[in-house]
């Protein structure tokens, strides 16, 4: 789920994400199941994470966010079952 997830940011934004290598693969919290990337900017100036925003909002597929310095959680809304 977290490559079908990450081909449709790529499809719609043309975003290219980059998991994150530390917090690896699935995780749960109380919001729901959701996967970490690693952005190129810190949150609070990134680009690609105003990107995400605004397509979360647009199409309520993804949920985003902060879970770091430059790691974001992405909350795939479309198929609870990440």
């Amino acid at each position: 789920m977290i490559n079908e997830t990450l081909q449709l940011i790529k499809h719609h934004t043309g975003l290219e994400l980059q998991l994150c290598d530390y917090f690896t693969g699935v995780q749960k919290s109380y919001h729901g199941n959701y996967f970490n990337v690693i952005l190129k900017d810190p949150i609070f100036s990134s680009r690609e994470h105003t990107i995400l925003e605004r397509f979360a909002a647009q199409y309520g597929l993804i949920q985003v966010e902060p879970n770091g310095y430059k790691r974001l959680a992405i909350f795939n809304l479309k198929n609870s079952k990440l």
